[in-house]
Order: structure tokens, then sequence, then C-alpha cells
């Protein structure tokens, strides 16, 4: 191996493990699991418990907890991959069953993320910018997402709120994903 390549798996080694024992602190993990160089768990509400993920995972991309409220809770042998964001501020929040894999930059929200009012919208921008997101709901809507066992999301697949994905099923590159999806299905185009 040369000199370069050498330094730069030393790199990616130190920062996995970094990665790892920030994201203690923010979630109850299971054993073996690990966080690529990018990834990391945003909990702005704080408690532990709002994340949990189970064993033998690897997370290259971003959990958020809106500091209001939000639940992420993670089976086993979960990958996610380097981009993704998983944000949630629904009391039920997401569920994401067991040998799931999202591929690269998918995203999985349960929230609209800011108010549909435009001036509750601005309030809530100003006060992030001030003070830092706000622990009162501003009229965010959310809906719980349940993703089950053995689901594959491909890549830039968008899974929006109040949306469940049966067993097993397939959600082709790209789409987004509005409505439930049945088990055992293949979704190649926007639901």
């Amino acid at each position: 191996m040369r000199p370069f390549s050498i330094f730069l798996a030393i790199r990616r080694r130190f920062e996995t493990w970094i990665a790892t024992r920030a994201a203690r602190e923010n979630a109850i993990l299971g054993p073996r699991t690990k966080f690529g160089p990018g990834a990391e768990i945003y909990n702005i509400h704080g408690e532990r418990s709002r994340v949990k993920i189970g064993a033998d995972c690897y997370l290259g991309g971003h959990l958020q907890i809106f500091a209001h409220e939000g639940r992420i809770e993670i089976g086993d042998l979960f990958v996610l991959g380097d981009g993704c964001k998983v944000w949630s501020s629904d009391p039920v929040g997401i569920k994401i069953g067991r040998g799931v894999i999202v591929a690269s930059g998918a995203i999985i929200h349960d929230t609209n993320s800011h108010p549909m009012d435009a001036v509750k919208r601005l309030a809530q921008t100003v006060a992030i910018m001030k003070t830092g997101h706000p622990r009162i709901d501003p009229g965010i809507r959310s809906a719980p997402v349940v993703i089950g066992d053995d689901v594959w999301i491909g890549t830039g697949a968008v899974i929006l709120k109040g949306v469940t994905i049966g067993d097993r099923s397939i959600i082709a590159a790209g789409v987004t994903v509005r409505n439930d999806v049945p088990p055992d299905t293949l979704l190649r185009t926007s639901n």
C-alpha cells in the first residue's frame, strides 16, 4: 500500500471512531453499530431515548430529532448511506425495521420541518437563528413513518410523512413516496 493510501485508511478509521463515540452521547446504540465519517445524530431535544438504533448497523447519514418532539427507532442490520437525512418531529416518529438498506442521498421525514403559515414560518426561522430550535411546537405538520423489515430504499428517494412501507418492498432511485406501499412491492414511479 502507498503512504497516502495508508494515511487515508487510518484517517477514515479515526473519523468513524469519533463519529460513533459522539453518537453514543445522543442515542441508545446496539452493539457493533458504527457511524461513518460524515454521519451524525443531531438530537436537539436532548433525550437519548428518543433515538434507538439496533445492533450491527452502519450509518453514513444524518439523524435529527426536533427540540419540541420526535423519535427515531431503527432495527438491527440497518444501513444508512452517505448523505441521507432522517428527520423526526412527530410524537410517534419514524420506525424502521430489521435489515433495511437506505441508499445514499435518500430522505425520510415525518415532518414538514416548518409551519405552512408564512408568518409562523418566518417567526420559527428567526427563532432558530437567534436562540435555536423552539421547544414549543410552532405549528409543524407531522405524521408517523413506518418502514417494514427487509426494505430497500434507492438512491435519492424521498419518503414523506404519514407513509407506511410494507416488508420486503423496494423503492426505486429518485422516487417520492407520498402514500402507503404494500409489502413485496417494487415502486418505480412516485406515488
